[in-house]
């Protein structure tokens, strides 16, 4: 239970009383006192705290949900969420790592799953008839040891001979490309969807069943514009945002 003799609200102030709890609460998370995962107070605890109504309780926590401070479990009650990590990888083309490193965060990376395949309908529509086998690799992305982004990568078998034996947790994978195997690495076309977390993606992500998931599928070319790698990646959507930025242009 909070102590009501900390906070006093000005019922008589121009503030509205949502947003002077919003605040309480949001400075109270920012202070770690209320850490991720933390349940916080019911609203009936809130209003018999602040001495409040339910009305602006609720509107408080709402705010503070669509803001991704708090997230809400049904039936269990509404907790502090993770603070979401925002990458710029819609604006440049790097290599995990890279985005990690200029967020200051410690990562690792856990290869589940490598093997060769054989072309499937899409891999053929984006490769084009020229290879019939292909480097299937799944790679489970943590940041701070908290599961972040499951990534499953396809890479032409023929252009890459031996992928399969080199240490993808240790070494970045677009590293090994352009220094084993003498990729140009130039551009990507990404699409970005909404989706809900598969039931076997929930268990590696460690997020419910049908918990939201950003999905995004990138198609990686060299400098003569031949692809040479497609990737379908699940972000945790608790977790993750991406900023762009956007010029005007004048007619």
């Amino acid at each position: 239970m909070e102590n009501s003799n900390k906070i006093v609200f000005e019922k008589s102030k121009p503030l509205p009383l949502y947003f002077q709890l919003k605040e309480v609460l949001k400075e109270k998370i920012e202070k770690g006192i209320y850490r991720p995962d933390d349940i916080i107070p019911s609203e009936r605890e809130l209003i018999d705290t602040y001495g409040i109504s339910r009305t602006p309780v609720r509107q408080a926590l709402n705010e503070l949900v669509a803001e991704g401070l708090l997230r809400r479990e049904h039936g269990r009650g509404t907790f502090v969420a993770h603070k979401k990590i925002d990458q710029m990888f819609l604006k440049s083309l790097s290599s995990f790592g890279d985005e990690m490193e200029r967020n200051g965060l410690s990562f690792e990376t856990k290869v589940l799953n490598k093997q060769i395949i054989e072309k499937t309908a899409t891999l053929q529509e984006i490769f084009g008839e020229a290879h019939q086998f292909f480097y299937r690799i799944d790679r489970l992305r943590c940041i701070e040891k908290e599961p972040y982004v499951l990534v499953t990568t396809y890479i032409p078998a023929a252009s890459a001979p031996d992928l399969l034996n080199v240490d993808l947790e240790k070494q970045s994978l677009y590293r090994v490309l352009e220094s084993k195997y003498g990729f140009n690495i130039s551009y990507a076309k990404r699409v970005i969807e909404a989706n809900n977390v598969t039931e076997e993606d929930s268990d590696i992500l460690k997020i419910p069943p049908m918990a939201a998931v950003q999905m995004t599928k990138t198609t990686a070319f060299q400098i003569d514009s031949e692809p040479f790698e497609y990737s379908i990646a699940r972000y945790r959507g608790d977790l993750s945002k991406f900023t762009v930025e956007v010029k005007y242009e004048r007619k």
